[in-house]
């Protein structure tokens, strides 16, 4: 009994499993709630997010999203490239927010990416419902770009 890695008494041992269980608990609603499949998003932040597109995006990504000097942002050579990476929400959403627009990274206010990103979604198969998209759920989404 000297060396057991348990500790001594029965008493620490089930307060040390039951601190483990709870925290275990405790934890685990977070983590499955923070990268969530779905997606969703307002039709006003899909038409703000239009309106800033136009405004902000486009130069480089095209009115239509088709590319230009930036990739394009949907259609078959998006599909091609959200494949091959198997980029999620998550990580355009964190790449535009953190680097975009190219000649002023990181500028625009987090309801402006996120209403970009809701129109993103809109031009990739998605479709507005009632919840709104948060700053915090586009960051988390583990949601394909484009709805399948």
């Amino acid at each position: 009994m000297g060396n057991s890695p348990l500790p001594r008494s029965r008493p620490d041992f089930i307060i040390a499993v039951l601190a483990a269980a709870i925290a275990l608990g405790l934890s685990l609603p977070f983590r499955t709630t923070a990268a969530s499949n779905s997606i969703t998003f307002t039709k006003a932040q899909q038409t703000a997010g239009g309106a800033a597109f136009e405004k902000t995006c486009s130069p480089c990504h095209g009115a239509q999203l088709e590319g230009g000097a930036g990739p394009p942002l949907t259609g078959h050579n998006f599909k091609i490239l959200s494949t091959k990476v198997g980029a999620t929400v998550s990580d355009i959403f964190t790449y535009m927010s953190t680097n975009m627009p190219m000649n002023n990274p990181a500028s625009l206010s987090h309801t402006q990416y996120v209403a970009i990103m809701a129109f993103i979604l809109s031009k990739n198969g998605y479709h507005a419902g009632g919840a709104p998209l948060t700053f915090a759920a586009a960051s988390a989404s583990k949601a394909k770009p484009i709805k399948e």
